[in-house]
């Protein structure tokens, strides 16, 4: 769906108006970009689309161009359209005393194409890459697509509705010789990175468990306006509109909990430590929010891994007993993921606790720290009676018949700092343009999106099966080399 002022009849459009108007240092709009900028069409502008064109993508702006949006939604469209062309002018264009009619004018050139069928942007828009924030059960379509079309693909998470699809866009990216950078943000997240370049210089000793959690309360429901029809455009696509908006609460387009919270967290546990669970084993519910939704509002998963040499996160360890050996403590060990989901109570927020056996970090939304274990004073195998050392260090007493266990340093926390002058969604966004240019290969690939999506997916499975669901190499595993998915900055 065209616009009426189009970047190709701007100059026609405005040669009597804006002459001589004096725009980027003497450059006419969109002359200085096209062949430094990466053309970016974004599909689906709804609630997490049009952030990230407000947000990441306008953070990006020095090496992104907007081309087009979306949506089959007009107000989706609309609002994208509106930060775009924000995003694509800059600020720095309209300088002091230009003319209302002027600016009006100058800012239509910038303004996307706005389109209700992505096909027909792809074929007419040809852009170098798109951006992808609609509805988990309509992911692998539009990614094959779209790197049929030439795209490089940023997709939001969780990647794929089930692990065969996810597979299928690994082996697409092996033929197109294209990647696909997945929306888990916290790839590109400084206190991330940071949090797992401590944990591989061994700052927590060996990881011996994590336990995380995103508890919330609220139906997770989005507002719909029953009063307004939809146009003829609209209505080909959309059949029923608070389906459409509330895509998430519905198990034949989401997998609730599974994919649309738990893939951040589940992500983390996996890159931390450079491993992929062998099993899951869970329990969840809908048994408070029972509103016509036919999702579950409740999960709790453990995850088991197995931590072997090949393990970047694997970490020798000395006895700490007379009656540990180095043979059989630095054999392949199992460290279990405790994670949960509730929609009722917020009390414990999101975080995740990467436990160790020499401290911990804790990871939230505002921050991180380091909790050193007071029994890391101690050196262990350092010499002498190790066992004694070990008692003496954990500070086990016993006073009146009862077993106290106290680690006094769990209030002493060691903030971690990091520079964050800019949004994590800028952060993903500007390195994803930089892929794209230099020929790199995200962080946050598509090798992240499948094993994300085979975690979350056997949860799931084991929820809605109350069973232990064992997780195969060969979900993961190809017969070409795949990016790597551990790399910290």
């Amino acid at each position: 769906m065209s616009e009426k002022v189009s970047r190709r009849n701007f100059v026609r459009t405005t040669a009597g108006v804006a002459a001589g108007l004096t725009i980027m240092a003497g450059k006419a709009p969109f002359s200085y970009a096209q062949n430094e900028k990466v053309r970016v069409a974004c599909i689906g502008t709804g609630g997490q689309g049009t952030y990230h064109v407000r947000d990441g993508l306008m953070g990006a702006a020095q090496d992104i161009s907007i081309i087009a949006v979306c949506d089959v939604y007009e107000p989706h469209q609309r609002s994208a359209k509106t930060y775009a062309q924000v995003s694509n002018a800059g600020v720095e264009i309209l300088p002091p005393g230009i003319t209302d009619k002027q600016k009006k004018l100058v800012m239509a050139a910038y303004a996307p194409q706005a389109y209700y069928d992505y096909k027909e942007m792809l074929e007419k828009e040809k852009p170098d890459a798109v951006v992808i924030a609609t509805p988990l059960s309509t992911h692998y379509q539009i990614v094959m697509d779209a790197l049929d079309a030439g795209c490089f693909v940023f997709c939001e998470k969780t990647m794929c509705y089930d692990i065969e699809q996810a597979r299928q866009i690994v082996l697409k990216c092996n033929e197109k010789k294209k990647f696909v950078q997945v929306g888990h943000q916290r790839r590109y997240n400084p206190l991330y990175n940071k949090a797992a370049a401590l944990i591989r210089d061994g700052v927590i000793g060996r990881i011996v468990h994590i336990d995380a959690q995103w508890h919330r309360n609220n139906d997770w429901r989005r507002p719909v306006d029953k009063t307004r029809q939809l146009n003829a455009y609209e209505a080909k696509y959309i059949p029923d509109l608070e389906k459409h908006l509330n895509w998430r609460l519905y198990a034949d387009t989401s997998r609730g909990l599974m994919t649309e919270l738990a893939t951040h967290q589940l992500d983390i546990a996996s890159w931390y430590l450079d491993a992929m669970p062998k099993r899951a084993c869970g329990l969840g519910g809908l048994d408070y929010w029972r509103d016509g939704r036919n999702v579950d509002d409740n999960a709790n998963i453990i995850f088991e891994y197995e931590v072997t040499p090949a393990s970047k996160a694997f970490t020798f360890v000395n006895p700490r007993n007379a009656f540990q050996t180095n043979e059989a403590i630095n054999q392949p060990y199992s460290v279990r993921f405790a994670y949960s989901n509730i929609m009722a109570n917020e009390k414990k927020g999101c975080s995740e606790l990467i436990e160790g056996d020499k401290g911990t970090i804790e990871l939230t939304e505002t921050g991180g720290s380091i909790y050193e274990e007071a029994t890391a004073k101690v050196k262990w195998g350092s010499g002498g009676n190790t066992a004694t050392k070990a008692e003496d260090a954990a500070k086990v007493i016993t006073s009146g018949g009862t077993l106290s266990l106290s680690n006094k340093e769990v209030t002493k926390g060691e903030p971690i700092t990091v520079d964050n002058s800019k949004s994590v969604d800028q952060l993903q966004f500007i390195q994803f343009a930089k892929d794209i240019k230099n020929g790199g290969m995200p962080k946050s690939n598509q090798m992240v999106g499948l094993r994300a999506t085979i975690m979350a997916l056997s949860g799931f499975k084991a929820m809605a099966e109350h069973t232990v669901v064992d997780i195969d190499p060969a979900l993961y595993t190809f017969d070409f080399p795949t990016p790597d998915p551990s790399v910290i900055s």
